[in-house]
């Protein structure tokens, strides 16, 4: 598997992933569709729909899941980033 670690999300990419819901195995599905970690999978759906500390020092990752939750209508959640 490719690792894409530190490299910018693909368009769309984040939307796929906001679309379905964080279950074991559609996080192992993207994971191996992504070519990410599951890790990676799972700090997106974190950032999006958590709240607290989490991922507080990643400003741009946070706006680009909040615009990517945005587009494909997703209301629940963080909806704006940290400092707004």
């Amino acid at each position: 598997m490719v690792n894409r670690t530190g490299r910018p999300y693909k368009e769309g990419e984040l939307e796929v992933i906001l679309s379905l819901a964080p279950t074991k195995d559609n996080i192992k599905w993207l994971s191996i569709l992504l070519e990410r970690s599951e890790e990676a999978i799972e700090i997106v759906y974190k950032i999006a729909f958590e709240y607290g500390p989490f991922g507080e020092n990643a400003d741009v990752q946070e706006r680009k899941i909040i615009e990517a939750k945005e587009r494909i209508g997703i209301s629940i959640g963080r909806r704006k980033p940290r400092g707004q």
